[in-house]
Protein backbone atom coordinates (compact mmCIF):
# COMPACT_ATOMS: atom_id res chain seq x y z
CA UNK A 1 0.00 0.00 0.00
CA UNK A 2 1.47 3.43 -0.97
CA UNK A 3 2.08 6.33 1.46
CA UNK A 4 -0.83 8.42 0.15
CA UNK A 5 -3.27 5.59 0.72
CA UNK A 6 -1.95 5.08 4.26
CA UNK A 7 -2.52 8.76 4.97
CA UNK A 8 -6.07 8.52 3.65
CA UNK A 9 -6.76 5.54 5.93
CA UNK A 10 -5.39 7.41 9.00
CA UNK A 11 -8.09 8.88 11.31
CA UNK A 12 -6.02 12.09 11.50
CA UNK A 13 -7.09 12.94 7.95
CA UNK A 14 -10.82 12.91 8.70
CA UNK A 15 -12.25 16.41 8.07
CA UNK A 16 -15.28 16.20 10.34
CA UNK A 17 -15.18 18.06 13.66
CA UNK A 18 -17.23 15.19 15.14
CA UNK A 19 -14.67 12.38 15.31
CA UNK A 20 -17.35 9.81 16.19
CA UNK A 21 -19.60 10.54 13.19
CA UNK A 22 -19.50 8.04 10.25
CA UNK A 23 -17.48 9.22 7.26
CA UNK A 24 -18.63 7.57 4.01
CA UNK A 25 -16.31 9.83 2.01
CA UNK A 26 -13.25 8.22 3.63
CA UNK A 27 -13.74 4.77 1.99
CA UNK A 28 -14.67 6.36 -1.33
CA UNK A 29 -11.53 8.49 -1.29
CA UNK A 30 -9.44 5.42 -0.43
CA UNK A 31 -10.79 3.54 -3.45
CA UNK A 32 -10.11 6.51 -5.67
CA UNK A 33 -6.48 6.87 -4.63
CA UNK A 34 -5.57 3.20 -4.07
CA UNK A 35 -4.32 1.56 -7.29
CA UNK A 36 -6.46 -1.50 -8.00
CA UNK A 37 -5.41 -3.38 -11.18
CA UNK A 38 -8.18 -3.40 -13.81
CA UNK A 39 -9.15 -6.48 -15.80
CA UNK A 40 -7.69 -6.82 -19.30
CA UNK A 41 -9.55 -7.38 -22.56
CA UNK A 42 -9.67 -11.13 -23.33
CA UNK A 43 -9.21 -12.08 -19.69
CA UNK A 44 -11.53 -14.59 -18.05
CA UNK A 45 -12.51 -13.57 -14.54
CA UNK A 46 -15.15 -14.62 -12.06
CA UNK A 47 -17.66 -11.97 -11.18
CA UNK A 48 -20.47 -11.83 -8.66
CA UNK A 49 -23.96 -10.90 -9.88
CA UNK A 50 -25.05 -7.77 -7.98
CA UNK A 51 -28.23 -6.77 -9.81
CA UNK A 52 -30.32 -7.09 -12.92
CA UNK A 53 -31.46 -4.14 -15.02
CA UNK A 54 -33.09 -3.51 -18.38
CA UNK A 55 -29.78 -3.96 -20.19
CA UNK A 56 -28.92 -7.31 -18.61
CA UNK A 57 -26.94 -8.31 -15.55
CA UNK A 58 -24.40 -6.26 -13.61
CA UNK A 59 -21.52 -8.14 -11.98
CA UNK A 60 -18.85 -7.10 -9.53
CA UNK A 61 -15.49 -8.04 -11.06
CA UNK A 62 -13.14 -6.34 -8.60
CA UNK A 63 -12.71 -3.92 -5.75
CA UNK A 64 -13.35 -0.87 -7.94
CA UNK A 65 -15.15 -2.21 -10.97
CA UNK A 66 -18.58 -3.32 -12.01
CA UNK A 67 -19.24 -4.88 -15.38
CA UNK A 68 -22.27 -5.28 -17.57
CA UNK A 69 -23.51 -8.42 -19.32
CA UNK A 70 -25.69 -7.15 -22.19
CA UNK A 71 -29.00 -8.80 -22.96
CA UNK A 72 -27.79 -9.81 -26.44
CA UNK A 73 -25.09 -11.92 -24.86
CA UNK A 74 -27.60 -13.57 -22.53
CA UNK A 75 -29.52 -14.76 -25.61
CA UNK A 76 -26.53 -17.01 -26.38
CA UNK A 77 -26.68 -18.70 -22.98
CA UNK A 78 -28.70 -21.89 -22.49
CA UNK A 79 -32.02 -21.76 -20.65
CA UNK A 80 -30.70 -24.01 -17.89
CA UNK A 81 -27.87 -21.57 -17.13
CA UNK A 82 -30.14 -18.52 -17.32
CA UNK A 83 -32.65 -20.02 -14.92
CA UNK A 84 -29.87 -20.63 -12.38
CA UNK A 85 -28.60 -17.02 -12.36
CA UNK A 86 -29.35 -15.25 -9.08
CA UNK A 87 -28.03 -12.27 -7.13
CA UNK A 88 -24.86 -13.27 -5.32
CA UNK A 89 -23.91 -16.09 -7.71
CA UNK A 90 -20.41 -16.16 -9.17
CA UNK A 91 -20.10 -16.58 -12.94
CA UNK A 92 -17.19 -16.78 -15.39
CA UNK A 93 -17.09 -13.82 -17.80
CA UNK A 94 -14.78 -12.75 -20.61
CA UNK A 95 -13.73 -9.07 -20.66
CA UNK A 96 -14.83 -7.68 -24.05
CA UNK A 97 -14.33 -3.92 -23.59
CA UNK A 98 -12.88 -1.76 -20.82
CA UNK A 99 -14.88 0.98 -19.10
CA UNK A 100 -15.28 4.37 -20.76
CA UNK A 101 -17.00 7.60 -19.79
CA UNK A 102 -20.15 6.32 -21.49
CA UNK A 103 -20.38 2.75 -20.15
CA UNK A 104 -19.10 0.20 -17.65
CA UNK A 105 -16.77 -2.68 -18.45
CA UNK A 106 -18.45 -4.91 -21.03
CA UNK A 107 -18.20 -8.65 -20.44
CA UNK A 108 -19.57 -11.80 -22.08
CA UNK A 109 -21.09 -14.57 -20.01
CA UNK A 110 -21.52 -16.88 -23.01
CA UNK A 111 -17.86 -16.58 -23.98
CA UNK A 112 -16.77 -16.92 -20.38
CA UNK A 113 -18.71 -20.17 -19.98
CA UNK A 114 -17.44 -21.47 -23.32
CA UNK A 115 -13.76 -20.74 -22.57
CA UNK A 116 -14.12 -22.19 -19.10
CA UNK A 117 -15.44 -25.35 -20.75
CA UNK A 118 -12.37 -25.44 -23.01
CA UNK A 119 -10.18 -25.10 -19.91
CA UNK A 120 -11.99 -28.02 -18.30
CA UNK A 121 -11.49 -30.09 -21.47
CA UNK A 122 -7.74 -29.31 -21.41
CA UNK A 123 -7.58 -30.27 -17.74
CA UNK A 124 -9.35 -33.55 -18.51
CA UNK A 125 -6.87 -34.27 -21.32
CA UNK A 126 -3.86 -33.61 -19.10
CA UNK A 127 -5.19 -35.77 -16.25
CA UNK A 128 -6.36 -38.65 -18.50
CA UNK A 129 -9.83 -38.56 -16.96
CA UNK A 130 -12.59 -40.96 -17.94
CA UNK A 131 -15.78 -39.01 -18.61
CA UNK A 132 -19.37 -40.18 -18.85
CA UNK A 133 -21.00 -37.99 -21.51
CA UNK A 134 -24.37 -37.94 -23.22
CA UNK A 135 -24.69 -38.77 -26.91
CA UNK A 136 -26.69 -35.92 -28.48
CA UNK A 137 -26.33 -36.76 -32.15
CA UNK A 138 -24.37 -38.52 -34.87
CA UNK A 139 -23.22 -38.17 -38.45
CA UNK A 140 -21.58 -40.41 -41.03
CA UNK A 141 -18.22 -40.12 -39.27
CA UNK A 142 -19.20 -40.87 -35.68
CA UNK A 143 -21.01 -39.64 -32.57
CA UNK A 144 -21.57 -36.13 -31.20
CA UNK A 145 -21.36 -35.80 -27.40
CA UNK A 146 -22.16 -32.98 -24.99
CA UNK A 147 -19.25 -31.71 -22.89
CA UNK A 148 -20.31 -28.78 -20.69
CA UNK A 149 -21.39 -26.17 -23.27
CA UNK A 150 -19.27 -27.73 -26.04
CA UNK A 151 -19.88 -30.44 -28.60
CA UNK A 152 -17.31 -33.20 -28.76
CA UNK A 153 -16.84 -35.69 -31.58
CA UNK A 154 -16.06 -39.41 -31.32
CA UNK A 155 -14.84 -40.81 -34.67
CA UNK A 156 -16.32 -44.05 -35.97
CA UNK A 157 -12.96 -45.82 -35.48
CA UNK A 158 -12.82 -44.93 -31.77
CA UNK A 159 -16.16 -46.50 -30.80
CA UNK A 160 -15.75 -50.19 -29.81
CA UNK A 161 -19.35 -51.06 -30.71
CA UNK A 162 -18.81 -49.83 -34.28
CA UNK A 163 -15.24 -50.91 -35.06
CA UNK A 164 -16.18 -54.31 -36.48
CA UNK A 165 -19.36 -53.17 -38.22
CA UNK A 166 -18.96 -53.01 -42.00
CA UNK A 167 -22.60 -52.66 -42.98
CA UNK A 168 -23.50 -48.96 -43.23
CA UNK A 169 -27.17 -49.47 -42.38
CA UNK A 170 -26.25 -51.54 -39.34
CA UNK A 171 -23.80 -48.84 -38.23
CA UNK A 172 -26.45 -46.12 -38.62
CA UNK A 173 -28.90 -48.13 -36.52
CA UNK A 174 -26.34 -48.62 -33.73
CA UNK A 175 -25.49 -44.89 -33.67
CA UNK A 176 -29.16 -43.93 -33.72
CA UNK A 177 -29.89 -46.18 -30.75
CA UNK A 178 -27.03 -44.62 -28.79
CA UNK A 179 -28.50 -41.10 -28.96
CA UNK A 180 -29.78 -40.12 -25.52
CA UNK A 181 -27.56 -42.61 -23.71
CA UNK A 182 -24.24 -41.91 -22.00
CA UNK A 183 -20.89 -43.50 -22.85
CA UNK A 184 -17.45 -43.41 -21.26
CA UNK A 185 -14.83 -41.46 -23.21
CA UNK A 186 -11.45 -39.77 -22.87
CA UNK A 187 -10.46 -36.41 -24.33
CA UNK A 188 -7.77 -36.91 -26.99
CA UNK A 189 -7.59 -33.47 -28.65
CA UNK A 190 -8.48 -29.92 -27.56
CA UNK A 191 -8.19 -27.01 -30.00
CA UNK A 192 -10.38 -23.98 -29.11
CA UNK A 193 -9.11 -21.98 -32.12
CA UNK A 194 -10.63 -24.58 -34.46
CA UNK A 195 -13.53 -25.45 -32.14
CA UNK A 196 -12.18 -29.01 -32.19
CA UNK A 197 -12.83 -31.36 -29.29
CA UNK A 198 -12.08 -35.01 -30.11
CA UNK A 199 -13.04 -37.86 -27.76
CA UNK A 200 -12.37 -41.60 -27.74
CA UNK A 201 -14.45 -44.40 -26.25
CA UNK A 202 -11.70 -46.91 -27.09
CA UNK A 203 -9.12 -44.91 -25.10
CA UNK A 204 -11.51 -44.76 -22.14
CA UNK A 205 -11.95 -48.52 -22.30
CA UNK A 206 -8.18 -49.06 -22.36
CA UNK A 207 -7.64 -46.59 -19.51
CA UNK A 208 -10.31 -48.33 -17.46
CA UNK A 209 -8.63 -51.71 -18.05
CA UNK A 210 -5.26 -50.25 -17.07
CA UNK A 211 -6.71 -48.78 -13.88
CA UNK A 212 -8.45 -52.04 -13.03
CA UNK A 213 -5.30 -54.11 -13.67
CA UNK A 214 -3.35 -51.91 -11.28
CA UNK A 215 -5.99 -52.52 -8.59
CA UNK A 216 -5.65 -56.31 -8.80
CA UNK A 217 -2.93 -58.21 -6.94
CA UNK A 218 -1.91 -61.79 -6.28
CA UNK A 219 -3.92 -63.46 -3.53
CA UNK A 220 -6.85 -61.03 -3.78
CA UNK A 221 -10.40 -62.42 -3.68
CA UNK A 222 -12.79 -60.82 -6.15
CA UNK A 223 -16.25 -61.43 -7.58
CA UNK A 224 -16.96 -61.42 -11.31
CA UNK A 225 -19.34 -62.66 -13.98
CA UNK A 226 -18.59 -65.60 -16.29
CA UNK A 227 -18.64 -64.15 -19.83
CA UNK A 228 -17.23 -66.98 -21.93
CA UNK A 229 -16.55 -70.71 -21.64
CA UNK A 230 -13.96 -72.54 -23.74
CA UNK A 231 -12.55 -76.08 -23.63
CA UNK A 232 -9.52 -75.05 -21.58
CA UNK A 233 -11.32 -72.87 -19.03
CA UNK A 234 -13.56 -69.85 -18.52
CA UNK A 235 -13.25 -66.07 -18.77
CA UNK A 236 -14.58 -63.89 -15.97
CA UNK A 237 -15.33 -60.17 -16.23
CA UNK A 238 -13.75 -58.33 -13.30
CA UNK A 239 -15.32 -54.91 -13.83
CA UNK A 240 -13.78 -54.16 -17.22
CA UNK A 241 -10.95 -56.69 -17.38
CA UNK A 242 -11.29 -60.38 -18.26
CA UNK A 243 -9.48 -62.97 -16.19
CA UNK A 244 -8.93 -66.64 -17.11
CA UNK A 245 -9.76 -69.60 -14.90
CA UNK A 246 -7.89 -72.57 -16.32
CA UNK A 247 -9.89 -75.81 -16.27
CA UNK A 248 -7.50 -77.19 -13.64
CA UNK A 249 -8.45 -74.31 -11.32
CA UNK A 250 -12.21 -74.66 -11.61
CA UNK A 251 -12.74 -77.30 -8.92
CA UNK A 252 -10.93 -79.68 -6.61
CA UNK A 253 -12.51 -82.57 -8.47
CA UNK A 254 -11.61 -83.47 -12.04
CA UNK A 255 -13.53 -81.37 -14.55
CA UNK A 256 -13.88 -82.66 -18.11
CA UNK A 257 -15.45 -79.45 -19.37
CA UNK A 258 -16.02 -76.08 -17.62
CA UNK A 259 -19.77 -76.30 -18.32
CA UNK A 260 -19.96 -79.11 -15.74
CA UNK A 261 -19.47 -76.63 -12.87
CA UNK A 262 -20.26 -73.12 -14.22
CA UNK A 263 -22.22 -71.42 -16.97
CA UNK A 264 -22.14 -68.05 -18.74
CA UNK A 265 -23.77 -65.37 -16.59
CA UNK A 266 -22.83 -66.93 -13.24
CA UNK A 267 -21.56 -64.53 -10.55
CA UNK A 268 -18.66 -66.31 -8.89
CA UNK A 269 -15.94 -65.59 -6.36
CA UNK A 270 -12.37 -66.24 -7.47
CA UNK A 271 -8.82 -65.75 -6.22
CA UNK A 272 -6.19 -63.88 -8.24
CA UNK A 273 -3.24 -66.17 -9.00
CA UNK A 274 -1.17 -63.74 -11.07
CA UNK A 275 -1.35 -60.36 -12.82
CA UNK A 276 0.77 -59.51 -15.87
CA UNK A 277 0.53 -55.74 -16.43
CA UNK A 278 2.60 -55.83 -19.61
CA UNK A 279 0.57 -58.56 -21.32
CA UNK A 280 -2.66 -57.43 -19.62
CA UNK A 281 -3.41 -60.93 -18.36
CA UNK A 282 -5.02 -62.08 -15.14
CA UNK A 283 -5.06 -65.72 -14.03
CA UNK A 284 -7.74 -66.78 -11.56
CA UNK A 285 -8.71 -69.76 -9.44
CA UNK A 286 -12.20 -70.81 -8.42
CA UNK A 287 -10.78 -73.88 -6.74
CA UNK A 288 -8.81 -71.73 -4.27
CA UNK A 289 -11.98 -70.25 -2.74
CA UNK A 290 -13.84 -73.55 -2.45
CA UNK A 291 -13.63 -75.66 0.75
CA UNK A 292 -10.65 -78.02 0.65
CA UNK A 293 -11.69 -81.67 0.19
CA UNK A 294 -9.21 -82.53 2.96
CA UNK A 295 -11.67 -81.03 5.45
CA UNK A 296 -14.15 -83.82 4.74
CA UNK A 297 -11.82 -86.53 3.45
CA UNK A 298 -12.80 -88.94 6.27
CA UNK A 299 -16.41 -88.82 5.03
CA UNK A 300 -15.59 -89.50 1.38
CA UNK A 301 -12.59 -91.81 1.44
CA UNK A 302 -11.59 -94.74 3.69
CA UNK A 303 -8.66 -97.10 4.05
CA UNK A 304 -9.37 -100.21 1.96
CA UNK A 305 -11.47 -98.37 -0.65
CA UNK A 306 -10.85 -99.15 -4.34
CA UNK A 307 -10.95 -96.01 -6.46
CA UNK A 308 -10.21 -94.97 -10.02
CA UNK A 309 -7.71 -92.15 -10.46
CA UNK A 310 -5.70 -90.32 -13.10
CA UNK A 311 -1.90 -90.29 -13.05
CA UNK A 312 -0.87 -86.63 -12.92
CA UNK A 313 2.95 -86.86 -12.74
CA UNK A 314 5.85 -89.22 -12.29
CA UNK A 315 8.65 -88.60 -9.73
CA UNK A 316 11.76 -90.54 -8.73
CA UNK A 317 10.01 -92.34 -5.90
CA UNK A 318 6.71 -93.06 -7.62
CA UNK A 319 3.73 -91.25 -9.11
CA UNK A 320 0.90 -88.97 -8.01
CA UNK A 321 -2.67 -89.93 -8.78
CA UNK A 322 -5.66 -87.55 -8.81
CA UNK A 323 -8.61 -89.13 -7.02
CA UNK A 324 -12.33 -88.42 -7.61
CA UNK A 325 -12.49 -86.62 -4.23
CA UNK A 326 -10.28 -83.85 -5.66
CA UNK A 327 -7.03 -84.76 -3.90
CA UNK A 328 -3.81 -86.41 -5.02
CA UNK A 329 -2.49 -89.63 -3.54
CA UNK A 330 1.00 -91.09 -3.73
CA UNK A 331 1.63 -94.31 -5.58
CA UNK A 332 5.07 -95.44 -4.37
CA UNK A 333 7.36 -97.26 -6.81
CA UNK A 334 6.89 -100.43 -4.78
CA UNK A 335 3.14 -100.23 -5.38
CA UNK A 336 3.21 -99.35 -9.10
CA UNK A 337 1.82 -101.90 -11.57
CA UNK A 338 -0.62 -104.77 -11.22
CA UNK A 339 0.38 -108.26 -10.24
CA UNK A 340 0.75 -109.33 -13.88
CA UNK A 341 2.80 -106.33 -14.93
CA UNK A 342 6.23 -107.32 -16.21
CA UNK A 343 7.86 -103.86 -16.00
CA UNK A 344 6.03 -101.85 -13.24
CA UNK A 345 8.20 -98.72 -13.51
CA UNK A 346 7.27 -98.20 -17.17
CA UNK A 347 3.66 -99.37 -16.91
CA UNK A 348 2.09 -95.96 -16.23
CA UNK A 349 2.48 -92.43 -17.52
CA UNK A 350 0.72 -89.06 -16.87
CA UNK A 351 -2.85 -89.16 -18.11
CA UNK A 352 -3.33 -92.89 -17.55
CA UNK A 353 -6.43 -94.09 -15.72
CA UNK A 354 -5.62 -96.53 -12.91
CA UNK A 355 -7.49 -98.61 -10.34
CA UNK A 356 -5.89 -98.27 -6.90
CA UNK A 357 -6.44 -99.32 -3.30
CA UNK A 358 -6.26 -96.83 -0.42
CA UNK A 359 -3.56 -97.99 2.03
CA UNK A 360 -3.36 -95.01 4.38
CA UNK A 361 -5.02 -91.60 4.98
CA UNK A 362 -3.21 -88.93 6.99
CA UNK A 363 -5.57 -85.95 7.16
CA UNK A 364 -3.23 -83.85 9.29
CA UNK A 365 -0.30 -84.18 6.85
CA UNK A 366 -2.64 -84.29 3.84
CA UNK A 367 -1.25 -87.53 2.50
CA UNK A 368 -2.88 -90.61 1.00
CA UNK A 369 -0.92 -93.78 0.21
CA UNK A 370 -2.15 -95.85 -2.74
CA UNK A 371 -1.40 -99.21 -4.30
CA UNK A 372 -2.00 -100.81 -7.68
CA UNK A 373 -0.36 -104.09 -6.70
CA UNK A 374 -2.73 -104.71 -3.80
CA UNK A 375 -5.82 -104.59 -6.02
CA UNK A 376 -7.11 -108.23 -6.24
CA UNK A 377 -6.58 -109.87 -9.62
CA UNK A 378 -10.31 -110.54 -10.17
CA UNK A 379 -11.11 -106.88 -9.50
CA UNK A 380 -8.38 -105.81 -11.92
CA UNK A 381 -9.78 -108.03 -14.68
CA UNK A 382 -13.39 -106.89 -14.12
CA UNK A 383 -12.34 -103.25 -14.24
CA UNK A 384 -10.22 -103.84 -17.35
CA UNK A 385 -13.17 -105.46 -19.14
CA UNK A 386 -15.42 -102.53 -18.22
CA UNK A 387 -12.87 -100.13 -19.70
CA UNK A 388 -12.62 -102.14 -22.90
CA UNK A 389 -16.42 -102.28 -23.31
CA UNK A 390 -16.73 -98.58 -22.52
CA UNK A 391 -14.11 -97.68 -25.13
CA UNK A 392 -15.82 -99.85 -27.75
CA UNK A 393 -19.16 -98.16 -27.15
CA UNK A 394 -17.58 -94.72 -27.45
CA UNK A 395 -15.93 -95.66 -30.77
CA UNK A 396 -19.03 -97.29 -32.27
CA UNK A 397 -20.63 -95.27 -35.06
CA UNK A 398 -24.20 -94.09 -34.33
CA UNK A 399 -27.25 -95.13 -36.39
CA UNK A 400 -25.41 -98.17 -37.75
CA UNK A 401 -27.99 -100.60 -39.25
CA UNK A 402 -27.82 -104.32 -38.57
CA UNK A 403 -27.87 -106.73 -41.56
Amino acid sequence: MDQEAEQLMSPQNEQSTDQSAPQPEWYENFLTHYNVPSPQVGQIIRGTIVRKDAEGFVVDVGLKDEASIPSKDLELVTESVLSSLEIGHQVPVLVVELATAEHEIQVSLSKGIELESWDKASHSLQNEEILNLEVVGYNRGGLILKFETLRGFVPFSLIPELQMVRNQKRAELIKSNMVGSSIEVKVTEVDPTRSRLVLSATAAQEQKKKNRLQQLHKGQRVTGKVVNIVNFGAFVDLDGIDGLIHISQLDWKKVNHPSEVIKVGDEIEVKVISVDLEKKRVNLSRKAVLPSPWLSIDENLHVGDYVIGIVTRRVNFGAFVKLPQGIEGLLHNSQVGYSSTSNPQESIKPGDKVLVKVLEINQKRRRVALSMRQVPRERQLAWAMENIEGSAQENQEPNQSES
